[in-house]
């Protein structure tokens, strides 16, 4: 993509962003309550403090990623690589990434021509 299609690419997902009262993943900060969507672009399951395992998966837009967590969970329905998804939470660091816990989320069709 030539650096004006990201251009133009970028500011499509901020329109929309605004319509629809969803950040951009490129905008957030840690301690803020976010609503974000994008796609998984990766899953792995990783053990937590006490063992306790968790689904981490890494949501990104056109702006960035945000790692994405559920805490005693291995898997989830429909949560696969290359789905879309919108989670609303609040923003945390893990591991040195932001990320949001335990997220309310929705799983999203997948858009045309993705």
């Amino acid at each position: 993509m030539t650096e004006t299609a990201e251009g133009a690419a970028a500011a499509d997902a901020e329109i929309r962003a605004e319509i629809d009262g969803c950040r951009l993943i490129g905008d957030i900060h840690w301690r803020q309550r976010v609503r974000v969507r994008g796609r998984i672009r990766a899953l792995r399951v990783q053990p937590w403090e006490g063992g306790v395992a968790t689904l981490e998966c890494t949501l990104v837009d056109e702006t960035g990623g945000l790692v994405v967590i559920f805490m005693g969970r291995r898997k989830l329905g429909g949560v696969k690589l290359g789905a879309h998804m919108e989670v609303e939470g609040m923003v945390l660091e893990s591991r040195g990434k932001l990320a949001v816990m335990n997220p309310a989320y929705t799983l999203l069709p997948t858009p045309t021509g993705a």
